[in-house]
């Protein structure tokens, strides 16, 4: 039976555990071959082990899975990111998804850090170290992998998880806040500027997130909203049930109140 993302690539970072394991896994189960990113090759080793049996499971009675679909690549999203000479780990990721699977059709950014910490005692690396993994890295591996797939010619999908803490500001979380506002921007940015390759773009911003809940469903708006629930986001949004919607930020705050307390 024919998968919604049967035959699509897609990269995902800060893949090895968490959300982004979950929508690693979520876009695997549905079909898409994927190239999971974190700095942990260890982590990422046993979270690939996961999603081929999740994808094993998934092909029913009788089915195989070889474990061709799933590949892993340990890389700092941070590196490089001024070198114009194609060193970038975001070069590296999306040479190597070329490599391993014959082209890319989806990047899901999502790796990043969170540095909790009032706002008169920031220090300078907490500020670089957070914009860095949070808003450029994700800038630099858009911009790479829209130029992979505009040459392609079949469009794609970029999905940035954004937060509800780029939309409202808290005091406690400046450098994230900063980082999400501006991947808002980006998102939004970004979908104009690649509309015209139907490349599309659009965000997902979550409030709290349920820990552990990669195979949990939230039964209402007074739940947190899940990893699992997210997860069907993105696979939405990469998928063509989506084709016409673009620089969207799709808020997914469950309980969380829109006016951080």
């Amino acid at each position: 039976m024919a998968k919604l993302l049967d035959e699509k690539v897609a990269i995902v970072t800060g893949a090895s555990r968490g959300l982004g394991l979950a929508i690693a896994t979520a876009l695997a189960v549905d079909g898409a071959k994927v190239l999971m990113v974190s700095r942990n090759e260890e982590e990422l080793a046993e979270a690939a082990t996961g999603i081929r049996e999740a994808v094993f499971e998934g092909t029913g009675e009788g089915g195989t899975s070889d474990g061709s679909s799933v590949a892993f690549l340990a890389a700092d999203l941070a590196a490089g990111l001024d070198d114009e000479g194609g060193g970038s780990a975001a070069d590296q990721l999306v040479t190597r998804a070329i490599a391993e699977f014959g082209r890319l059709d989806i990047v899901v950014n999502n790796a990043g850090v969170f540095v909790w910490k009032p706002f008169l005692d920031l220090e300078v690396g907490d500020w670089s170290r957070t914009i860095d993994t949070n808003l450029s890295a994700a800038c630099r591996l858009t911009q790479v992998a829209a130029k992979s797939m505009a040459d392609q010619g079949t469009g794609g999908s970029i999905v940035n998880i954004a937060s509800i803490h780029g939309l409202v500001g808290d005091g406690s979380v400046v450098p994230h806040c900063a980082s999400k506002f501006g991947l808002i921007g980006l998102t939004k940015a970004a979908a104009e500027a690649l509309r015209q390759h139907e490349i599309r773009v659009n965000a997902v911003a979550p409030g709290q997130i349920a820990p552990e809940s990669a195979s949990v469903r939230g039964t209402g708006p007074q739940d947190k909203v899940t990893q699992a629930d997210i997860a069907s986001m993105i696979v939405y949004l990469s998928s063509h049930l989506s084709k016409t919607v673009t620089g969207a930020v799709v808020e997914m705050n469950g309980a969380t109140r829109s006016v951080i307390k």
